[in-house]
């Protein structure tokens, strides 16, 4: 057992005692809010779910103190201009105080009237959007005085600790960075001026609250812009001065959007990535100073605060990956927890994609459904069934776990000599080895719960008939297949190799110095990512007028970079490619026709087809069967990827 003796010291903000160091920080949901932007039982089963781990604070994220942005696009959050809001909020604070933990509310404020909205392809009322100029002083009044009144109506709820977000897209920090800031007013120009809006909303909370509770700042270390943007010397600078205001605590965030690095980040940063914020801010103030940003890890958040790096550690996304991160940690039972893959498909990118989306998880599909799912370990088992999986990828073992923790007899079949599927495919790809981390933990719970794995074993018929199983699920995902109409002229290929993504990547394939990929979403831009990596010249040409659509947008921003970076020659909107006997290819695509120079192997990575043979068979013999993952679709917006792969599993063994 791995002791995290760092991690689990109490410790104490202002009057409000922490039982150890681990905090849940506030981030958007989308969910458990009603029409009344009143928090509803459903939000409060999210955060009791976690509240039963025992971290040492819970933060509610976002809430808006003022009407002024109440109509812009984005996710529902809470409320606090009305006093309808307090039931909801005191029923959520007496659930979450009935297990030892200190339960925190955040004060914001969305942009508003500040809102341009002229940034493409960036969603409305976010700080890319912000002009500080079109606030007038006496809205700025009225602002204030709101989150004094607000932060009367949080006390009164019940909560323990009040936190000021100053960070990321909120009003706050686009006062605070020149980027945003080009008045020329007392709130705009120098330093001092920047920061006095923030000041006067500390001290007005102060005023109403006085020390009932402790206050804390969420501000940013660094927006990471090219240009005239907030910097770590700035948050410094301002750390200071908050501490001579009475604040009690800081909590260090990093970009906005629009910065060259994410705010919330993908596993195409490194674990830890934004902590040297957290510590360089330390030696300015003598404040507890919370770090953020890639910290999943409970051994990584142990060593921050041993080294001194920061006095707490927000782990948000850990704590919705696995509710029980905490308790597990503790107990020393590290390999138990089930990690976070930091893919952002769930909890982040729904937003992009949709404003009023709600969150959810790539490993954990029940995140939003606390309040509706019940987890009982055996509660099927007086009705056990002989459950076959076809297929241990993702969806297959996420089936296989759910099903045998109902309590059926569950057999798993896998036809390779490894479980994982296209997951380890996948974590081949450069940057992508996380995505990877959720394997060891599926296999330890399989184990666990007495699944039987039988490896290189592929489901046939004769093993149906020997089997025998009350219910099949086929997790048997999908396979490449030949764009026909896309290429044209194959049968010209002479001097190119013509490869497959699977055979590519399974079998390690050498190829060309110069490659053509075919399909230029996640899994083809990947696949160029990785030809690249190899020193090879690389061409990738994509039917539709987006690259790399399925993923995330912050693994694509990413992504995109690092192949630009590279030299990829990439075309869009591509409507046919013509492979001519003279071992040459032209592409034609919206903006005409193009010869692509001197291609030595063409890979093949756009359609699929989900990989279904022995649907046929199983219902001629009367078996119940389902189908999940990619072998039920591959082709739709929310198909083909990890997170649908896994919320299919899910559901599936969870019905059985």
């Amino acid at each position: 057992m791995e002791r995290l003796k760092h991690l689990f010291q109490p410790m104490r903000i202002g009057s409000m005692n922490l039982q150890n160091r681990v905090v849940m920080p506030g981030m958007t949901l989308g969910f458990g809010v009603d029409e009344d932007r009143c928090a509803t039982p459903q939000l409060t089963a999210y955060f009791v779910e976690r509240a039963r781990s025992g971290p040492g604070l819970i933060i509610l994220a976002s809430t808006l103190v003022h009407p002024l942005a109440s109509g812009e696009p984005g996710p529902r959050r809470v409320s606090l201009w009305d006093n309808k809001v307090l039931p909801g909020l005191q029923e959520m604070v007496k659930a979450v105080h009935k297990y030892d933990v200190k339960f925190g509310i955040q004060l914001a404020q969305m942009p508003g009237k500040l809102g341009s909205k002229e940034s493409a392809g960036v969603p409305t009322g976010s700080s890319a959007d912000i002009t500080a100029k079109d606030l007038s002083k006496d809205e700025i009044q009225q602002i204030v005085a709101s989150y004094g009144t607000s932060a009367q109506r949080c006390v009164e709820a019940g909560f323990d600790f009040l936190e000021i977000n100053a960070a990321f897209e909120y009003i706050l920090s686009g006062f605070l960075t020149p980027f945003h800031n080009s008045r020329t007013d007392e709130y705009g120009g120098r330093f001092e001026n920047r920061i006095r809006f923030l000041i006067e909303a500390v001290r007005e909370v102060k005023a109403k609250v006085g020390n009932a509770v402790p206050i804390g700042v969420k501000m940013n270390g660094d927006d990471f812009l090219p240009e005239r943007g907030w910097t770590l010397p700035d948050a410094c600078r301002l750390a200071h001065v908050l501490e001579k205001e009475g604040v009690a605590c800081l909590h260090i965030a990093a970009g906005i959007l629009g910065s060259y690095r994410w705010f919330i980040p993908s596993m195409y940063e490194e674990q830890g990535a934004y902590v040297y914020l957290s510590s360089l801010i330390k030696k300015y103030t003598s404040l507890p100073v919370m770090a953020v940003v890639r910290i999943k890890d409970p051994v990584m958040a142990d060593k921050i605060i041993r080294d001194g790096k920061a006095d707490l550690v927000a782990m948000g996304r850990a704590l919705i990956a696995d509710p029980e991160m905490v308790k597990k940690a503790k107990e020393g039972e590290l390999a138990d927890i089930r990690p976070c893959v930091a893919d952002c498909r769930g909890c982040i990118d729904p937003f992009f994609r949709n404003p009023n989306a709600e969150a959810s998880c790539t490993v954990n599909p029940r995140v939003g459904r606390e309040y509706l799912i019940r987890e009982i370990e055996g509660e099927k088992k007086a009705n056990r069934r002989r459950v076959l999986v076809a297929g241990a990828g993702c969806a297959g073992l996420e089936t296989a776990r759910r099903a045998a923790f109902s309590g059926h007899s569950v057999i798993l079949c896998e036809g390779r000599a490894k479980i994982g599927g296209q997951l380890r495919l996948a974590a081949a790809m450069p940057k992508r080895k996380e995505i990877a981390d959720i394997i060891p933990w599926y296999e330890r719970q399989l184990n666990r719960l007495g699944v039987r794995i039988l490896l290189n074993t592929p489901v046939d018929e004769a093993l149906l008939d020997e089997i025998n199983p009350d219910v099949l699920v086929l997790a048997t995902g999908s396979l490449p297949e030949m764009p026909l109409g896309f290429i044209n002229g194959l049968n010209n290929v002479e001097n190119m190799e013509l490869l497959m993504v699977d055979e590519l990547l399974e079998e390690d394939r050498l190829t060309g110095d110069s490659v053509l990929v075919l399909g230029g979403d996640q899994i083809g831009m990947q696949v160029a990512d990785y030809l690249l990596e190899k020193g090879k010249t690389v061409y990738i040409v994509e039917s539709s007028g987006r690259f790399a659509e399925k993923m995330a947008i912050m693994d694509r921003s990413y992504l995109e970079a690092r192949t630009k970076t590279k030299g990829i020659r990439r075309y869009k909107n591509v409507h046919v490619v013509d492979v001519l006997p003279i071992d040459e290819v032209w592409i034609e695509s919206d903006r005409g026709r193009v010869k692509l120079p001197s291609i030595d192997t063409i890979v093949v990575a756009s359609g699929r087809r989900p990989n279904i043979f022995m649907a046929e068979i199983a219902e001629r013999k009367g078996i119940e069967t389902h189908i999940v993952g990619d072998a039920n679709g591959v082709a739709g917006e929310d198909e083909g990827t990890v997170m649908a792969a896994i919320a299919t599993g899910y559901d599936v063994g969870r019905h059985i």
